[in-house]
């Protein structure tokens, strides 16, 4: 058993997380211990004020993303009063993005989103779009998460309700054990699963324990010495010339 490491990016972001405090506390001139429990409207009021400075909207989302994290981390509360906050800069940071001025719709920042599929796949597309995933990644995560729902036969987003850590873990294990995949491809799935739980799920995956993949190189099948001779005493003329030059040059 391993664990997926996350520690370098917990890391990160307690680190903007503690730094994103301190500037909600100076700008509320509040001076007690880190457990000042800040609301929603300093939240608004703290990104009106960095507004008003002419702010970017990625900027007053990663502070967001940062008070979110801090909540998590610090505080141990949660924070699903500050999403709503953080999902309405994300389209203005894909508007801004966009470097058009106008009003964007939802839909042409991001592009069409098939209705035929689950929700939770459009859903998931919308918020890898959102944050500016390329299409190639997209596609991948899109693939490891469809190949998640078939395997605990899940159809739409309400059935994600019962999925937890515990069933990504399972995945992955099977993915080792059963599937015989690369690491590089066990991995994948855990960051496209890791994905769909915090943006589009808003939920913490929690400690991630799995059997990693350890699928070892494939090292090509040579023939053997007489093997070779066989094939040389089998052929005649240019073909034995271009055989016995491609096989002295190890070709």
């Amino acid at each position: 058993m391993a664990v997926f490491e996350r520690t370098s990016r917990t890391e990160r972001q307690l680190k903007w997380a503690k730094i994103w405090f301190s500037q909600l506390a100076t700008f509320h001139r509040w001076k007690g211990e880190t457990d000042w429990p800040f609301t929603r409207e300093d939240v608004i009021a703290f990104s009106r004020a960095k507004l008003k400075r002419g702010d970017p909207a990625w900027k007053r989302l990663r502070m967001v993303q940062g008070l979110i994290s801090y909540r998590k981390l610090v505080q141990n509360r949660p924070a699903d009063d500050l999403w709503p906050i953080h999902n309405k800069l994300q389209e203005i940071a894909a508007r801004e993005r966009a470097a058009d001025g106008g009003a964007l719709s939802i839909e042409e920042v991001v592009g069409r989103i098939d209705p035929r599929e689950p929700d939770i796949i459009q859903e998931y597309r919308r918020a890898l779009r959102l944050l500016g995933k390329k299409y190639s990644t997209e596609r991948a995560y899109v693939g490891k998460l469809r190949a998640f729902m078939s395997a605990y036969g899940l159809k739409c987003r309400a059935d994600f309700d019962h999925i937890t850590g515990a069933g990504v873990e399972t995945h992955l294990t099977d993915l080792a054990v059963d599937g015989n995949v690369a690491p590089s491809t066990q991995n994948q799935a855990f960051h496209a699963l890791l994905f769909l739980f915090e943006h589009v799920l808003k939920r913490d995956i929690g400690r991630i324990q799995a059997t990693r993949a350890s699928k070892g190189k494939q090292i090509p099948t040579v023939m053997s010495r007489s093997e070779v001779e066989r094939v040389f005493r089998e052929l005649r003329g240019t073909s034995l010339v271009i055989a016995k030059l491609l096989y002295g040059c190890g070709m």
